[in-house]
Order: structure tokens, then C-alpha cells, then sequence
């Protein structure tokens, strides 16, 4: 064997192993990346905090609940890596209100209950008890049309929760991560790291990409803000608007319009106005912007409200 054949056999060695070192660097930076971008979600008003993969969007779902028809929830979903992650906590109430929302057996069957009679037909496996120093806990097997899923359900002194994982089993790394970052405590407050798309018409787009995801949603039913009306008379702190430059040169006066979204902790997320002088509408939705109302509650669930507010502008 020669000297030159030596060295180009060393060189071939050496190139391999600087190949598979570069590619275990790169699959470490990637899975480092990957757990890196996990978000912290604090929902406002919510009373948990929980990590996902992605910035969560809320959505306001319709969930059927025992002989009561439908409850409001909103429900903050998640889409990474063909699986589908969402968290919903639900306000325990009196039997006499809400029987399924008054003790952990009820609320676990009801949520049984809810997935059956759907398209694409859906299986909840009771799979096993879960230890909790809160209350109760199981997880069940989800099978939701060609997606399996898990379900764990939890209760606290004031809430029950359900978590769902479609398109990974309870084996999965994320679905574990998911569940096991779960944190009640008190409600959070209006955060703008919060971590989530709220669910408004600014958000439509988003909106309706994780509608229309591939991966089913267990509960995909669409709830609606009540409508509250004329809602001057129901704010807690109505900010008056400033009389604009503007205006007072042409002597403007009269009433506008606002319409407003009020998300469930009595705060405005949208407002547009759509009656009034131009020259009077921006101040407006600035004031209705500021704006804080009386939270509304629905079977004992808090729920957004659509409305409008109306000022009266006097010409100065």
C-alpha cells in the first residue's frame, strides 16, 4: 500500500466523520429550535397558563352539555407538526344551575357525551385514573375519524379543564409536554404577552386557517358573541370623547355609531364606527376602545358580547 493511498483512505475517514458530527450538530440545533419555540400561553382572564408549540388561537365554540343544549367556550387551539393542540377550562356551577358542571363525574361524562353523534365520528377510551393534588384526573384514548388523539380532563377547586392532542398518542413527546405544563392559579390579567390570536374580526384570516386545518377539531361548531344591544348603560368606566380640531371648525354635531366586540372580562377588542360624521368617528372608537364593561356570563360560562355605543356629539 502506498503512502499516497494512505493518506487519501485517512482524508475519506476524516471527511465522514466531520459529516456526521455537521449532521448531529444540525439535527441538535433543529430539535434546540424546535423545544425553543415553544409558547407560554396566559389567556386573559383565564386561570391557567399552559406551553404550546405555536401562538394559540382562541376560538368561541359551542359544546353540547347535557339537557342544558350548548354552552359558549372559548377554546385556544394550536397547530404544529400535523397535530392539533387545544385547552378549554370550564366554570364549575351549582347542580341546580348546570348539573354537568357541578362535580368531576358529571363534567367527564358530559364531555363523552358531547363527541358523540358528529362527523367525523369520534371515540373516547376511558385509559387511566391521573394523580392530582387539586382534585380529579383521567386521561382518555381519542379516536377522531383516521386521527388518534388523547383527552386528559382535570378539576381544581374552581374549574374543570379538558386537553386535547389529535394526530399524536399519549407515547408522544409534544403531547407529554403539553400536558404536564398546565398551571392553575388565579386569572391572568390583560397581558399583551398573553400568546394569543383573539378571536375578532381583525383576526378572521387566522381564524379560519385553523378552522379549515386538516386535522378535526373535536368540538367544531362555531358560538357567537350574544348581542347586547344599545350598551352605554352597561359600562363599568365609559370614556367620553375628546371634541376634535377638526369638527369645531365646521361647528359638527350629532351621534355616532360605534359597534364593539367585549371580550369575556368586560374589555373592548374591536370597535368600528359605522354611523356619525367622519370627523367625529375616530375619536369615538378611540373612547370605545378605552372603554370597560360589566363582564357577561351565559349558564355561568363568561361569554363575549356584541353591541354598539352611541355618542352624542355637541357642537362647539
Amino acid at each position: 500500500m502506498t503512502v499516497l493511498t494512505l493518506i487519501e483512505r485517512t482524508t475519506l475517514r476524516s471527511i465522514k466523520l466531520i459529516s456526521s458530527a455537521a449532521i448531529l450538530i444540525v439535527a441538535a440545533q433543529s430539535a434546540l429550535a424546535q423545544s425553543a419555540s415553544w409558547q407560554r400561553i396566559v389567556p386573559a382572564g383565564e386561570s391557567f397558563t399552559v406551553m404550546m408549540p405555536t401562538q394559540a388561537v382562541e376560538s368561541s365554540r359551542l359544546i353540547p352539555l347535557g339537557d342544558k343544549g350548548f354552552i359558549h367556550e372559548r377554546v385556544f387551539y394550536s397547530l404544529s407538526a400535523g397535530k392539533r393542540f387545544m385547552v378549554a377550562s370550564f366554570v364549575k356551577t351549582t347542580a341546580d344551575r348546570v348539573p354537568d358542571l357541578s362535580n368531576f363525574n358529571s363534567f367527564a361524562s358530559a364531555i363523552d357525551k358531547s363527541l358523540r353523534g358528529r362527523e367525523p365520528q369520534a371515540i373516547l377510551s376511558f385509559d387511566h385514573d391521573l394523580a392530582s393534588a387539586s382534585g380529579q384526573a383521567k386521561q382518555y384514548r381519542l379516536a377522531l375519524g383516521e386521527y388518534p388523539g388523547v383527552v386528559r380532563l382535570l378539576e381544581t377547586d374552581k374549574a374543570f379543564y379538558a386537553l386535547v392532542v389529535v394526530g399524536a398518542d399519549e407515547n408522544n413527546s409534544d403531547t407529554q409536554k403539553f400536558f404536564s405544563s398546565l398551571v392553575a392559579g388565579e386569572p391572568n390579567a390583560v397581558n399583551e404577552e398573553s400568546n394569543v390570536i383573539v378571536d375578532s374580526p381583525a383576526n378572521a384570516a387566522e381564524l379560519e386557517r385553523v378552522r379549515s386545518a386538516m386535522q378535526p377539531e373535536p368540538w367544531p361548531r362555531s358560538g357567537s358573541p350574544i348581542m347586547g344591544g344599545v350598551l352605554n348603560g352597561k359600562a363599568v368606566t365609559l370614556v367620553v370623547p375628546k371634541y376634535p380640531r377638526e369638527a369645531r371648525k365646521a361647528h359638527e354635531s350629532g351621534q355616532v355609531t360605534v359597534q364593539v366586540l367585549i371580550d369575556e372580562q368586560g374589555f373592548v377588542i374591536w370597535a368600528k364606527a359605522t354611523e356619525g360624521s367622519e370627523n367625529l368617528r375616530e375619536v369615538a372608537v378611540e373612547a370605545a376602545r378605552r372603554s370597560r364593561f360589566t363582564p357577561t356570563r351565559l349558564m355561568g360560562q363568561p361569554i363575549k358580547v356584541n353591541g354598539v355605543i352611541i355618542y352624542n356629539f355637541v357642537a362647539q
